[in-house]
């Protein structure tokens, strides 16, 4: 009997589709690689299905669309019963997200969506058309992927990397500046990341009243770079711009800026 059920299924294989309900782990023997897989698992209906490599690898069950700005809405197949803690996602936006927009996956409720780890987003950091990855980490989505850091106020984006302050601080020693800025979350200023802000944005050197202190490979305890007053040949040079540059013992008072990472 049981051999012809065997021959009876065997023969109803290539016209049957069936689904199985196992209770118990599988053990698969054969003795080659082939005899040792379950091939031909459509992509996962439902949250228990069976998921094939190509799905796992394709984020199949993780992967989907949304739409909206400040309220993005998406539905993962299959749909998701609950928000868990530890869930990812791979969410593509159909269009650039509102400041502080929320997240809500299959008709579960609006979740909010932080990045760096409690900042709501900012306008555009989900770009349309680019995936973003999330985790839940059971109150709400974190973005894993790339955000710039926002300019915190007095600040500017001088690039996409680095913050800068609007305009320089009262004059004090070199040593000073650089307790100050690391005291407020920033640093002081490299020599670098002063001159680009000062080509770089036009209204930048009429903020420019004298020397400047910058950060700088050459500054001892004897000798620290200023910038943006002083020299540019072999001869001192009236007024300011941004090639014109010396050196000042540190306890000398000068004006400075800080400088942050976006």
């Amino acid at each position: 009997m049981r051999i012809a059920l065997a021959v009876f299924l065997a023969l109803c294989a290539p016209f049957v589709h069936a689904q199985l309900d196992v209770p118990v782990a599988i053990e698969l023997t054969g003795s080659t690689d082939a005899d040792r897989q379950v091939d031909g698992l459509a992509s996962p209906l439902v949250p228990d299905a069976a998921v094939s490599v190509a799905a796992a690898r394709a984020t199949t069950m993780s992967y989907a669309t949304a739409s909206g700005t400040l309220q993005l809405v998406a539905d993962l197949e299959p749909a998701i019963l609950a928000y868990t803690p530890g869930m990812m996602i791979t969410l593509v936006p159909n269009a650039a997200n509102a400041a502080g927009a929320t997240l809500e996956l299959n008709g579960l409720g609006a979740q909010t969506v932080v990045k760096f780890g409690e900042l709501p987003l900012d306008s555009a950091d989900l770009p349309a058309g680019i995936p973003a990855r999330l985790i839940y980490d059971g109150s709400r989505f974190m973005l894993l992927s790339n955000a710039s850091r926002p300019c915190p106020t007095g600040f500017y984006a001088a690039t996409s990397t680095y913050c800068i302050q609007d305009s320089s601080l009262a004059a004090i020693t070199f040593f000073n500046a650089i307790t100050y800025c690391h005291n407020t979350g920033a640093r002081l200023c490299s020599m670098g990341e002063w001159a680009n802000a000062c080509r770089t944005k036009p209204t930048f050197i009429g903020t420019v009243i004298s020397a400047e202190w910058v950060d700088s490979a050459a500054n001892n305890s004897n000798d620290a770079k200023t910038i943006g007053a002083g020299w540019a040949t072999d001869e001192p040079l009236p007024g300011v711009a941004c090639n014109y540059g010396f050196t000042n013992i540190p306890t000398a008072l000068f004006r400075f800026r800080c400088c942050m990472t976006r």
